[in-house]
C-alpha cells in the first residue's frame, strides 16, 4: 500500500475494509472472532477496540502459521472454524454463512470462485464427480490446471478438532513458511471430504494489495448499498457519485442526489430530498426533509425541515420540526425550536432559540470569552434583526425584538424591544427612534 497505516485499516465506504469483514463474520453466525495480527497490530488493536480476541503472529511464517496463532488464542477447540482475511472487504456474511452451513461432515470447505483471468492464483483442482482434489498454485500447475477458472480464495471453514489434530502437520515449505492449502491435500490423502462452495459475485473474494484495488473495492461496495436502497424504495440519481456508509439507512420514497457522502450511523427519513453535495456524518434526518449542499456532523434534524445551500451542522446542533435554515446558516451545540427561520449568514453556538423566532441576517452567538463557553436562551417568537450579536451569557425573552446591529449584553425582558451599541431598552432612549415595530418581520 505504500502507507504508514496498516493496510486492513485503508477506508472501504467509509470504514476501515476490516470493519467489513468483521461485520460478514459475525452476521454469518461467527459466536467469537480472533484477529491474528502482526506488523504496526497496536494500530489494528486500537481501531478494533475489545470486541475480538488478539493473537500476534511474530515472526510472520505464513497462512498456516497464522492459524496455528490464532487457535493458540481460544481455550477449547470450536466445532467448526472459519479462517478468513481482513483484506476482502467484500465478503458478505450470506456467503460466509453458506460455507459454514455447507462444512456438514467433511473436514474443510474452500470458498471458490470462477473468474475470467485466474492469472496469479491457486486453481481448484476437481475430480470427475466434481469433488475437491487439491489446490494448485499456478507455479506448480499443469497446463490442463492452468486452464481451470475455478480459483481457490484463502477463505475456508474447517471441522474444528479436525484442524487442531492436522495443523502440526503441516511441513515447511522452501521459502520457509507454512501454507493453509496444503491442508487440502492432507484432508484428501486422509479420504476426507473437502468441500468447495463457490461465491455469488467474483468480487467477493477480491484481495486489496495496492491503492488501485481500493479504489476498486470501494466503489464495489459503494454500488452494492446504492442496489441495497434502491431496491427499497430510494431513488439516487447518480449511483457512482453518490457515497454510502455499510451503517446508512434512507427511508422509501427519499431523493438522493449527486454528489453525496452519507456517512457513519447516518439515518434518513421518508420523503427526503438530500444533495446535491452534501455530506452527512453520524446524523439523524427526519421525514419530508430538504438538505442541499450542506454539511451535517453528529447532528439530529426532525421533520420537515430545509437546509441550505451551504449550512453547517457542526455536533450537538437539534433542529425541531418547521424550521428553516437557508445559506450560510451554522449551528453548533445548540437547539433551532420549531418553525424558527434563520435563513443567511448566522451563527449559533451554544443556544437554545425557541419555536418562531426570526434570526435576521447576521445575527452570532458570541458564546466564547477567550476562556470558556457560555450559553445564549432567546424565547419564542422573537424577532432577531439584522446582525445582532448575543453576547453570552444572555436571555432574550418571549416576543422580545431586537433592532439591525444590536449588540445585547445583558437579558432582554419578553415583549420588549432593544437596539444600539450596546442595546438598551427601547424606553431607555426615549422618543421616535424610526424603527419598524416588533411585528414587521424582515430579513
Amino acid at each position: 500500500m505504500r502507507s504508514s497505516l496498516p493496510k486492513v485499516l485503508h477506508s472501504v465506504a467509509g470504514d476501515p475494509m476490516l470493519f467489513h469483514v468483521l461485520d460478514a463474520t459475525r452476521r454469518g453466525g461467527a459466536s467469537k472472532i480472533v484477529l491474528v495480527v502482526g506488523h504496526k497490530g497496536d494500530l489494528v488493536r486500537s481501531a478494533i477496540g475489545d470486541t475480538v480476541l488478539y493473537a500476534t503472529q511474530e515472526p510472520q511464517l505464513g497462512t498456516g502459521h497464522a492459524v496455528q496463532v490464532g487457535m493458540g488464542a481460544l481455550d477449547s477447540v470450536p466445532n467448526r472454524v472459519l479462517v478468513l482475511c481482513g483484506d476482502t472487504p467484500l465478503l458478505t456474511h450470506n456467503t460466509v454463512a453458506r460455507m459454514v452451513a455447507a462444512l456438514g461432515d467433511a473436514s474443510i470447505v474452500v470458498l471458490s470462485a470462477n473468474v475470467s483471468d485466474p492469472k496469479g492464483y491457486g486453481r481448484v483442482v476437481r475430480d470427475a464427480e466434481g469433488r475437491v482434489q487439491a489446490i494448485v498454485e499456478e507455479l506448480d500447475a499443469s497446463e490442463r490446471e492452468r486452464s481451470i477458472k475455478e480459483i481457490n480464495s484463502g477463505l475456508y471453514c474447517f471441522d474444528g478438532p479436525w484442524l487442531a489434530a492436522n495443523l502440526a502437520k503441516l511441513e515447511k515449505s522452501a521459502k520457509g513458511e507454512y501454507y493453509l492449502t496444503d491442508l487440502v491435500a492432507l484432508a484428501v490423502s486422509q479420504h476426507r471430504e473437502v468441500r468447495a462452495v463457490l461465491a455469488d459475485e467474483a468480487s467477493e473474494v477480491m484481495g486489496v494489495n495496492d491503492r488501485l484495488q481500493l479504489s476498486e473495492a470501494d466503489r464495489a461496495v459503494r454500488e452494492r448499498l446504492c442496489r441495497e436502497l434502491m431496491a427499497k424504495g430510494v431513488t439516487i440519481v447518480d449511483p457512482q457519485t453518490t457515497y454510502l456508509g455499510r451503517l446508512v439507512s434512507v427511508g422509501m420514497d427519499s431523493v438522493i442526489f449527486p454528489g453525496t457522502h452519507l456517512r457513519g450511523k447516518t439515518t434518513i427519513g421518508e420523503r427526503c430530498e438530500i444533495g446535491p453535495n452534501t455530506l452527512i456524518v453520524d446524523s439523524a434526518v427526519g421525514n419530508d426533509c430538504t438538505v442541499l449542499a450542506s454539511m451535517l456532523e453528529e447532528s439530529e434534524v426532525c421533520d420537515r425541515v430545509s437546509i441550505g445551500p451551504f449550512s453547517h451542522l457542526r455536533p450537538g446542533a437539534r433542529i425541531e420540526s418547521g424550521a428553516r435554515l437557508g445559506n450560510y446558516a451554522e449551528v453548533k451545540g445548540s437547539t433551532i425550536g420549531e418553525g424558527v427561520q434563520m435563513h443567511h449568514f448566522s451563527y449559533v453556538g451554544d443556544a437554545e432559540i425557541g419555536a418562531g423566532t426570526n434570526v435576521g441576517a447576521g445575527t452570532i452567538t458570541c458564546n466564547y470569552d477567550g476562556r470558556r463557553k457560555h450559553r445564549t436562551k432567546v424565547g419564542k417568537n422573537v424577532f432577531l434583526g439584522s446582525d445582532t450579536l448575543l453576547r453570552a451569557p444572555v436571555e432574550v425573552g418571549d416576543g422580545a425584538s431586537t433592532g439591525a446591529g444590536s449588540v445585547v449584553t445583558r437579558d432582554v425582558p419578553p415583549g420588549k424591544l432593544v437596539f444600539g451599541m450596546p442595546a438598551k431598552l427601547k424606553e431607555e432612549r426615549g422618543g421616535d427612534d424610526g424603527l419598524a415595530s416588533p411585528e414587521t418581520k424582515g430579513g
